[in-house]
């Protein structure tokens, strides 16, 4: 895997002057930076832009059942966005950023989150060439299982080629490498998440895509993966997914993409781990209706690892909708309602009814009142009403507001 990064990283820089016959399609890219970052220093494209995700009141910080205990919170994001366009045969892309996050009273969940990713690709005729870096180091929670904040680390590599077959048809393939680690002692209801959580998944991904408009493209998207757990290989499995789905460009009468497909997931250790084989989906579209109320749906299913010994996995299904409304002038407003259910897989040496299964639902509730002073720049009000229940253990279950200031500021 890190020989064929290396091999791509190599293309962007050595061996591009051999490469660049014709400009691609995908060499429009470079204009897109030119054209929407406005601050040009040198050879280096900048937009930066500040957040401000929470500014408020948690009324339940530890997510608990019971002695509930509520705290001042901010999250601070600064971060940008930095291009180097190389004429129109290459374009490297780095996003750089950070969440500050503070507590007033309990210090011990105030962290540091950087993120990094960088992309690089460079043009030739009929191919683009690509490699990718994800870095993400943070201690907030990585699902609605999780109630506890612990530092962990995401590292997804991704390289490979994209084929311009036609003017409307192309298709990519590229190899990945992904890391999840938690630290040594990150332990939550008794169990070590860097035993039940760390892995190592590698394998193909790729593409194939055919547009119909300048504003829809139809295509298929599958990989072929493995997932290695270092401390508890009773977990390694292989899976594929194969996903037909359509995406829309943000001019279309319909915005978004949705892709909507299969999942095969082999167990390494049949006699121990589940099987499973299903529907797997990856949806968020919206509607603009007269040009002041946008209606937007989402639509999330698949297969996400436990850090439960005895439960490996749930299969996560999660719609939600939502609906912005213009008030006059530059005031909006946005409620939203999501549903996360969490259908557990037991081990086959714990057997369990279908009835007895362990199902974890949160609802998540939130309304937004908002004043846009600029394209890019936003202001509001809000909260959100987050509510957990569980089949099966009462532990779990807990109700949480918060509720406070946003604030959305780029260049």
């Amino acid at each position: 895997m890190m020989r064929t990064l290396a091999f791509t990283l190599a293309l962007l820089g050595g061996s591009a002057s051999l490469l660049f016959a014709q400009a691609t399609n995908d060499a429009s890219n470079v204009d897109d930076v030119r054209h929407d970052m406005r601050i040009h220093v040198g050879p280096f494209y900048l937009k930066p832009a500040f957040l401000v995700k929470e500014l408020g009141v948690d009324s339940n910080v530890f997510n608990t059942a019971g002695d509930e205990r509520s705290d001042f919170t901010a999250t601070v994001t600064p971060q940008a966005d930095i291009a180097i366009p190389i004429a129109r045969r290459a374009l490297l892309k780095t996003t750089v950023g950070a969440d500050l996050v503070y507590f007033a009273t309990y210090a011990s969940e105030r962290s540091i989150d950087p993120q990094v990713r960088v992309r690089g690709e460079a043009y030739a005729h009929r191919f683009t060439f690509f490699a990718e870096d994800n870095y993400f180091n943070t201690r907030q929670r990585p699902n609605y299982e999780i109630d506890l904040r612990s530092r962990h680390l995401e590292n997804d590599l991704v390289g490979g080629v994209k084929v311009h077959a036609t003017s409307r048809l192309s298709a990519e393939i590229g190899a990945t490498q992904s890391e999840t680690r938690y630290n040594a002692d990150a332990f939550f209801d008794g169990t070590s998440l860097q035993q039940t959580l760390n892995r190592t998944t590698t394998g193909l991904v790729g593409a194939v895509r055919e547009r119909l408009s300048p504003l829809t493209t139809v295509g298929v998207k599958f990989d072929r993966l493995h997932d290695a757990f270092p401390y508890s290989p009773e977990r390694n499995s292989d899976s594929y997914r194969v996903m037909p789905g359509v995406e829309f460009k943000p001019k279309a009468l319909i915005n978004g993409e949705a892709w909507v497909g299969y999942r095969s997931f082999t167990p390494d250790h049949p006699a121990v781990l589940p099987a499973f084989s299903g529907l797997v989906a990856d949806v968020g579209v919206s509607y603009t209706l007269l040009g002041s109320t946008t209606f937007g749906a989402s639509f999330h299913r698949d297969l996400i690892y436990s850090y439960e010994v005895e439960h490996p996995f749930f299969i996560d299904n999660s719609p939600g909708v939502s609906l912005r409304r213009e008030l006059g002038g530059r005031f909006d407003t946005i409620v939203s309602a999501d549903r996360h259910r969490y259908n557990y897989r037991d081990l086959l040496t714990v057997p369990t009814s279908d009835r007895d299964r362990r199902n974890d639902t949160t609802w998540v509730y939130g309304a937004n009142v908002g004043y846009r002073f600029r394209e890019s720049a936003r202001v509001g009000f809000g909260a959100n009403y987050y509510t957990r229940k569980s089949n099966t253990t009462t532990l779990v279950q807990y109700n949480g507001l918060r509720f406070g200031v946003t604030v959305n500021y780029g260049i």
